[in-house]
């Protein structure tokens, strides 16, 4: 599924995307939406830069612009999608520089915005990263980003990937070994000698363990819990 956030301070324009987003999920593809009323609140949100595909932003916002936004975004997230909305040419430029998709004027036609978000697609499915696990009978590939943890049981592997548990073929190579391609995407590490997390899952961190978007709690061993606090605190900080 497609997940889009959308910035814009106006109410009235903001309410009029998420129809016309609603529409699109219902005729075209489906989709996942997150709505902001400031770029403030975007960026203070944990996770949302790194949750979204596509990113619909206003440009002209009080405190702190679109083209800023965008910024921030495109450093943290170099394969996002941009589209820009703005009642002024003058930013344009700007917008270019960004790499944003494209630059829809106010008030955004239904008809535009569909065009751009299909375009924007097809961009995202260019970029999505997949990992392809081995059972006992198939090879099974799955969007990277939607493996939550891994569990080590008895030399299997049991990926909770969103709401499924697929197991892996019996493997004699260490846990970090087999899961090598795996530590090559942002977000995973080793919190114990028998989990790997995702760090884009977790909703809180304490001295034992990490409790995830999906309530399971994940521990973490004494000997890793510096170095796991120290990526975690980097991974925030760069999301």
């Amino acid at each position: 599924m497609i997940k889009i956030v959308v910035c814009d301070d106006q109410v009235i324009e903001q309410n009029k995307v998420i129809q016309y987003l609603k529409a699109f999920s219902e005729t075209i593809t489906p989709i996942e939406v997150k709505v902001f009323s400031s770029p403030l609140e975007l960026m203070s949100t944990i996770n949302a830069i790194a949750w979204a595909d596509i990113f619909l932003l206003d440009i002209i916002m009080p405190g702190f612009s679109g083209i800023a936004l965008g910024k921030h975004i495109r450093e943290n997230r170099k394969d996002a999608v941009i589209i820009y909305f703005t009642s002024s040419t003058d930013y344009a430029l700007d917008a270019y520089g960004i790499q944003a998709l494209q630059y829809l004027l106010k008030p955004v036609v239904k008809s535009s915005l569909f065009q751009a978000l299909k375009k924007a697609i097809v961009l995202v499915k260019k970029h999505e990263h997949y990992y392809t696990i081995q059972t006992r009978s198939e090879l099974i590939p799955v969007k990277t980003n939607d493996i939550k943890y891994i569990e080590y049981k008895n030399h299997f592997l049991c990926f909770h990937v969103k709401d499924t548990l697929i197991t892996s073929k019996f493997y004699r190579e260490p846990f970090a070994k087999v899961l090598e391609k795996l530590f090559e995407q942002p977000g995973f590490i080793q919190t114990h000698r028998a989990f790997v997390i995702n760090m884009h899952h977790v909703d809180k961190m304490n001295t034992h363990a990490f409790m995830m978007n999906d309530q399971a709690r994940i521990p973490i061993s004494k000997s890793r819990l510096t170095q796991v606090r120290k990526s975690y605190v980097d991974f925030l900080i760069n999301v």
